[in-house]
Parts: structure tokens; C-alpha cells; sequence
């Protein structure tokens, strides 16, 4: 948790995304570019929602306020977007998505929402 918990929607961890929908792969990674091609780096997604995604990246330039482009895949489904660095706490960076079309990608991410939920159920029996 990152200072005052003020999330408002729900984060599905990598690792759930892993096991379910992509269990040959290890790492989701997160292409990052700062505007004008002034920096890019791969980060490692951590969660996504709808309203952004959480990543880490080693010696990184990001600060709060930056607004950088992302890309990433989930499985076959691909997206990018703008966003705005909300937090950056070491290599861990928080962005909120600025991009309507990054939000259609992560609403795709939480429609497995009931097939991990069910997943994870398996473990409550």
C-alpha cells in the first residue's frame, strides 16, 4: 500500500493474471517512453484496473507528473496509452491511464474478474 489507500477500483495482481490466462509466461512487461522518444525503458506490470496499472522499473527517470506512454500485451491482447505517473515509491511506479482505449484494455482484464475469482475459490474449498 502506497501512503492513504484511496483506490477506488479493484486490482487484479499479476501473479493471479499469470496462473490463469498466461501460465507459459513469467513476466508481463510494460514498454515506457517518455513524450519525443527522450527515454524508453521495460518495466514489469505488477496490477491493473481500470483506471491505470502499477509496474516496476530499475533506475528509472519517472517522477510524479510525468506523463509517458505505455504499451504491454495480456495474452494475444495488446494496448497502449498515455498516462500520468501518479506515484513512485523506489522502482515501483503507479500511473493512471489518460487514454480511453488503455481503459477498454484493462475493462477486458477485469471481465476474467469472475474466472479468477472462481480460480482462486478453488483454494477456499
Amino acid at each position: 500500500m502506497v501512503g492513504n489507500e484511496r483506490r477506488v477500483a479493484a486490482r487484479i495482481p499479476v501473479d493471479t493474471i499469470e496462473k490463469v490466462l498466461l501460465a507459459d509466461i513469467k513476466v508481463i512487461n510494460v514498454k515506457i517512453e517518455l513524450p519525443k522518444g527522450a527515454y524508453e525503458q521495460t518495466g514489469i506490470l505488477r496490477d491493473i484496473h481500470t483506471g491505470g496499472m502499477s509496474f516496476t522499473v530499475t533506475e528509472h527517470v519517472l517522477q510524479e507528473d510525468d506523463i509517458i506512454h505505455l504499451e504491454t500485451f495480456l495474452g494475444d491482447f495488446s494496448f497502449e496509452s498515455d498516462a500520468i505517473v501518479r506515484w513512485v515509491l523506489g522502482s515501483y511506479i503507479g500511473v493512471e491511464f489518460l487514454d480511453s482505449r488503455a481503459r477498454n484494455a484493462a475493462l477486458l482484464a477485469e471481465l476474467y474478474t469472475e474466472k479468477l475469482l472462481n480460480f482462486l475459490g478453488e483454494f477456499d474449498d
